[in-house]
């Protein structure tokens, strides 16, 4: 196999310590025994039950991993959320107005076969994990470090967490860090705006959905796709409703808006088609190895790898309000790193995203004692 990651001399330190940040912000989030939420995608909108039917008509060199038996079917649990890090309503007014935010979509397959990537809690799942956005705003784990350490330190404060964006004037404009940090300020203000811009690089990447069903999402990072071909995965509705959000007011309306969908007199099913941008590894040089795949600011362009539609997923009506799915919902988790082994998250922030997710995991379901006990 070719050579697919770079992996910084520094990284595992680094690492360490962000899952050990981890912990103390969900410490100082959940004292005193409090029941202890996800360290991301906290605000869920609703986790549904879904069919993953792999395309009939598939090519057969896109035959790999999940996709290798065409029209399969699997069960599938899909949740929808918010991508900050604590229950906020879902457009906050802040001190700079109102904003939107990055929304979530995690897909877990189930009944899936293969060679597991870590060892299974129970039966094996392919998890694709998603934003609403093409790229993340913090490119590597350098970057993500320190954005941890703010965090930390100013009790996710979002207006403070402003601080990581002080690297864009401390060193020259040409240093990388520097680079980086304006390139997330930009990501990050597309992610907040209103609106789409009048460029196809300014203003929100889309329009703010009417609800989550209305959304491309993004897998954002780059796995493998088999032995010598990389992906990065997307899925796209089929039918979107183009209508602006109803009450952006309501801290609550994507919930809503998710719900009427699914529960309104002759309700239909909502539907997405899973796609994958396919890329030899042969093809990436050490250069392009540094910048599309270790950093994960980096949009690969759709003109020269296009999506091609490998899977649909079907929605049927339902009511995920019921306490008994709401309780499901809290206690489903996903990763990148459920899932086997011709789908291995590749570059730093995949890395990364194993360790911490594990962690928070394992504090989220850790039995808690008073702080003062």
């Amino acid at each position: 196999m070719a050579e697919l990651e770079h992996v910084p001399d520094k990284e595992a330190k680094q690492i360490e310590n962000i899952i050990q940040l981890t912990i103390n912000q969900m410490r100082k989030r959940y004292p005193d025994g409090k029941p202890s939420l996800r360290g991301v995608h906290t605000k869920d909108h609703g986790c549904v039950t879904a069919i993953f039917k792999v395309r009939e008509d598939l090519l057969e060199d896109l035959r790999i991993g999940v996709f290798a038996n065409p029209g399969h079917e699997y069960q599938a649990w899909i949740r929808y959320s918010n991508a900050a890090v604590t229950i906020t309503p879902d457009s906050p007014t802040g001190a700079r107005g109102q904003v939107h935010g990055g929304r979530g979509l995690a897909v877990k397959l189930m009944g899936v076969s293969g060679t597991p990537l870590m060892p299974p809690h129970g039966p094996l799942t392919q998890d694709f994990v998603m934003v609403n956005h093409p790229v993340f705003p913090f490119a590597n784990v350098e970057d993500y470090e320190a954005l941890s350490d703010i965090l930390l330190k100013d009790s996710d404060n979002a207006d403070k967490a402003d601080r990581f964006f002080e690297r864009m004037q401390r060193k020259p404009s040409t240093d990388p860090v520097t680079v980086r940090a304006i390139r997330s300020f930009e990501i990050v203000t597309r992610i907040q705006s209103l609106s789409v811009g009048s460029t196809p690089k300014s203003g929100a990447y889309q329009a703010p959905p009417a609800s989550p069903f209305d959304n491309q999402y993004f897998g954002a990072a780059p796995f493998l796709f088999g032995e010598d071909r990389v992906m990065k995965f997307s899925t796209k509705p089929v039918s979107p409703n183009t209508a602006s959000p109803r009450s952006v007011t309501d801290p609550d309306y994507l919930r809503a808006a998710m719900h009427e969908r699914l529960t309104a007199p002759g309700a239909s099913d909502v539907v997405f088609e899973f796609q994958v941008q396919v890329r030899k590894a042969s093809d990436l040089t050490s250069k392009i190895i540094d910048e599309e795949i270790e950093d994960v600011c980096f949009e690969w362009e759709e003109g020269k790898h296009p999506f091609v539609t490998v899977a649909k997923i079907t929605i049927p009506p339902q009511d995920f309000t019921t306490p008994e799915r709401m309780a499901l919902c809290e206690n489903l988790n996903f990763t990148p790193w459920h899932g086997i082994a011709e789908h291995r998250p590749l570059g730093g922030i995949n890395r990364l995203r194993r360790g911490v997710y594990e962690a928070s995991a394992g504090f989220r379901h850790m039995p808690k004692e008073p702080a003062h006990f």
